[in-house]
């Protein structure tokens, strides 16, 4: 074997070797690691790429409840060697004045070019989650796995089933606002239901009310706007056509900075949605009950200035004309 031969030879061993070693201290350093299932890790970098010196984190449990007790850390390498890593020192969700789940990380793209971001989440317990994302920086854009980065980004849109046509379902999502500047959802429409209304259920000694929200949902700078079951949601009213799971719905959102924005949302059957969703699952008791609490009444919306058809008529969720258990019951 030449001399040549033998140090191509030497040098492949010794790169084996300190990728082993390596490898060894990636596996020791970060202490009781978490199943990646139980998290679920979205990583929100700034539209403005170059220029921006932070970057979100946006972490939920495996019930879709934001995580707010985690300290959230940053490490950015090139996909090629020969650079310094960019770190980020760990971050606590609230030090951002909102404890939402939102980790605003200092971090800075110091060159253009294909990005691995290493999000480590470490949890309350001490356990530690981490998760490797390919980011791509151009002087145009910034795209996440592929994906481009806007001011606002819909994440976990989905629907439930509704098995009667003219019946009405729900849908949830959660917005979150790159921007410096606040954001508002005005309303929403869609080819599958006569009306989409924005709703919010809010508990009223013991009583669960569903009331329009003519007025539409805050998103800060920054931060995100969550609609999930229990609390605001979009109300999908005279269907066209059942909803059965595994289909998509078109939903048209209406903001006031961004304009519409067109997104398509996948009907999810009870059993895949997050289980704290799932839990609040129960048929709610029939209206005509006297004894039965919780109940659930809507208040007459204003007459004026409806978002997305809020304000149109009442409608009652326990009444057996209209069976959607899935999309009307108090968790909705």
């Amino acid at each position: 074997m030449s001399r040549v031969s033998l140090a191509r030879q030497a040098a492949r061993i010794g790169a084996l070797l300190l990728a082993g070693g390596l490898w060894l201290l990636s596996c020791t350093a970060a202490g009781p690691e978490a199943s990646q299932g139980e998290l679920q890790i979205t990583l929100l970098p700034s539209p403005d790429g170059m220029a921006a010196d932070t970057m979100a984190v946006y972490v939920i449990d495996a019930a879709g409840a934001p995580v707010t007790d985690a300290v959230v850390s940053l490490e950015g390498n090139m996909n090629h060697a020969g650079m310094v890593p960019v770190l980020s020192d760990g971050v606590r969700d609230e030090a951002d004045g909102a404890a939402d789940g939102v980790y605003q990380a200092p971090f800075a793209f110091t060159m253009l070019g294909d990005w691995i971001i290493t999000v480590t989440v470490e949890q309350a317990d001490g356990a530690t989650v981490t998760r490797e994302v390919e980011v791509q920086v151009s002087e145009s854009a910034v795209e996440v796995e592929g994906e481009p980065v806007g001011r606002l980004r819909v994440l976990e849109a989905r629907a439930r089933p509704a098995p009667v046509a003219g019946g009405t379902g729900a849908a949830f999502l959660t917005v979150f606002n790159g921007s410096d500047d606040e954001e508002r959802l005005l309303g929403a429409s869609s080819p599958a239901a006569a009306t989409v209304e924005l709703h919010e259920t809010i508990n009223d000694n013991g009583v669960m009310r569903m009331r329009p929200q003519p007025e539409g949902f805050v998103i800060p700078p920054r931060g995100v706007l969550r609609l999930a079951p229990g609390g605001k949601h979009l109300m999908l009213m005279g269907l066209a056509a059942p909803l059965a799971a595994g289909d998509t719905v078109e939903l048209t959102l209406q903001f006031a900075q961004a304009g519409e924005q067109v997104i398509q949302v996948p009907v999810m059957a009870m059993g895949e949605m997050a289980t704290g969703e799932a839990a609040t699952e129960t048929m709610p008791p029939p209206a005509h009950d006297p004894d039965a609490k919780p109940t659930l009444e809507h208040e007459t919306p204003p007459a004026s200035g409806a978002a997305g058809g809020a304000g149109s008529h009442d409608h009652d969720h326990g009444a057996a004309a209209t069976p959607t258990p899935a999309a009307e019951t108090p968790g909705a």
